[in-house]
């Protein structure tokens, strides 16, 4: 084997060495989508991947795995210089969860994107990259400008009225980051976001549930 072939081969062992079963059968019932779940949690993933050296073509085949733990070591691994947007929108279309697009997020300043780059992605068509840009931004707020946050917020309630639970949770992230950050009154949010209260989607019945929580304990 050679040198790349050795690491994968010494990463997947690493995986399973930590294999936890229970762990694992929850997170597959939560995510049908990845082809295999090791139920490693995120922390010893940051772990085995700080203990290699950022490798893009192991970065690849480990995102083209389709396992979990895999796919979010791929995204620790890729070098800053190859992280740029056409690869995150790459990955963030590929992704089979809401915990890959958060730890992609963590990838966007690396890959030097602005604020109008994510917002004019979660203008697009794909559901992923919505999502992707919202958590995104939810971490950057504090750097945003007004204009920015607010048509950030505006785009996070319309698209929390479509059928997606990635997006959904995804648009939660960035109004709960919204409301904590702006120190905005409670009412200004409630009114905003009364008319998910009323959708027929579940997942926007959902997005106000949870933002109502974060509004009254958060």
């Amino acid at each position: 084997m050679n040198s790349s072939e050795d690491k994968i081969a010494e990463i997947k062992n690493s995986l399973r060495l930590r294999m936890n079963g229970i762990a694992a059968k929850a997170m597959k019932d939560n995510c049908q989508r990845y082809r295999l779940v090791y139920g490693v949690p995120m922390h010893e993933l940051r772990e085995i991947a700080a203990s290699h050296e950022k490798d893009n073509s192991i970065a690849e085949k480990l995102w083209a795995s389709g396992v979990r733990e895999e796919m979010l070591i791929a995204t620790m691994m890729i070098p800053n210089d190859e992280m740029n947007e056409d690869r995150i929108k790459r990955y963030a279309t590929e992704s089979p969860s809401l915990e890959v697009l958060m730890e992609l997020s963590r990838n966007i300043d690396a890959a030097r994107m602005n604020d109008d780059t994510l917002l004019t992605w979660a203008d697009g068509n794909d559901e992923n990259t919505a999502g992707l840009s919202m958590v995104a931004a939810a971490k950057r707020i504090n750097l945003m400008d007004d204009a920015h946050t607010e048509a950030m917020l505006s785009k996070s309630i319309s698209l929390g009225e479509k059928p997606s639970y990635i997006l959904a949770k995804s648009c939660a992230e960035f109004i709960k980051g919204y409301i904590h950050e702006k120190r905005i009154k409670k009412t200004e949010i409630e009114d905003r976001i009364k008319p998910l209260s009323q959708s027929n989607n579940k997942t926007s019945r959902l997005l106000y549930e949870e933002i109502m929580t974060e509004i009254k304990y958060g």
